[in-house]
């Protein structure tokens, strides 16, 4: 039992909640991996998020290995392994998503779009994406799905721009904060599915979103087996939601990068309507959820690493 939990503590707050996110998961397919909707490409992002995982419990052991420090080549290797233990949760984010992401309506198969539906309607008295049909054209299209497929960008070159400053501290802060939205985000995926009014709202669509080469390219990839209608990630919008948070770290931690990405962000909120991938309260839930995150994940990962602390020094609970 001490063995495990000195792995445990070893684990920084994102890379614990990886590890929890990640047994569910394999548990879920092991269920699952016969059911109508789920891929033999389940199986096989699966494999590479454990090879993933195996690599991450790798870096943390060896660099822990003294016998490296003893030499100039050892040095840049506990380096190297360094930085990769701080890039690798993020891709063990996305690796999670892309595990999970057809197996939520296996899970929960009880969609909640009729609600978030009506909330929109109460709310602007109109459907975002049928209103914004009349703003419809190739170039506008072409740009709604660039400013779109940017969502993964900015929350990675943020705190990419903060470690190769040297600022550290505010690094982690930026980095957890944002793998933590991500998580939340996830569970909400679950506990509140719905696929979006690109589907639910299909038939009273009335142009088709059409582009040119921007638009066919990037539309692929977005859209890789969306048309299987298995993916439920609508509700918090993490694209809406992520990019808030980026904002707020920015305006905090790095004014400059946030004058710089406000246009551009601002233009992937509205492509999120635009292109018909989220409701108007999946925006608003995002939101909340970046404030929240901007508030309490600095206080969080302050407690788990004093935890951390009290068992490298002895203290138990």
């Amino acid at each position: 039992m001490r063995k495990i939990y000195t792995l445990i503590f070893k684990l920084r707050l994102e890379e614990f909640l990886a590890l929890l996110l990640f047994i569910p998961m394999v548990i879920f397919m092991v269920l699952f991996h016969d059911k109508e909707g789920f891929y033999k490409s389940d199986i096989d992002r699966f494999v590479g998020t454990l090879i993933t995982f195996i690599v991450f419990l790798g870096i943390i052991k060896t660099k822990d290995l003294k016998i490296f420090q003893k030499h100039i080549v050892g040095i840049y290797f506990v380096k190297f392994l360094q930085f990769l233990r701080e890039i690798l949760p993020f891709g063990l984010c996305i690796l999670i998503y892309t595990n999970m992401h057809n197996m939520v309506h296996l899970i929960n198969p009880n969609d909640i779009d009729p609600l978030l539906i009506k909330i929109d309607e109460f709310l602007l008295g109109v459907q975002p994406g049928i209103w914004l049909e009349q703003f419809i054209s190739k170039p506008m299209t072409d740009y709604m799905y660039f400013s779109y497929s940017m969502f993964f960008i900015y929350p990675m070159l943020l705190p990419a721009i903060l470690y190769f400053k040297g600022d550290y501290k505010n690094f982690r802060t930026v980095l957890a904060g944002t793998i933590l939205t991500f998580y939340v985000g996830y569970i909400g995926y679950v506990i509140f599915p719905a696929v979006g009014p690109k589907f639910t709202l299909s038939h009273l669509f009335s142009v088709h979103l059409d582009g040119g080469i921007i638009t066919d390219k990037i539309s692929h990839i977005i859209n890789y087996e969306i048309s299987e209608y298995t993916r439920r990630d609508c509700f918090p919008s993490l694209h809406n939601g992520v990019t808030m948070l980026t904002l707020l770290f920015s305006f905090k931690y790095l004014r400059w990068f946030f004058y710089i990405v406000l246009p551009f962000a601002i233009s992937l909120f509205i492509a999120t309507l635009y292109l018909r991938y989220h409701y108007f309260i999946d925006m608003l839930a995002g939101y909340v959820l970046a404030l929240s995150m901007f508030l309490f994940a600095p206080k969080l990962e302050s407690a788990w690493n004093k935890l951390m602390n009290q068992f490298k020094n002895g203290i138990t609970y």
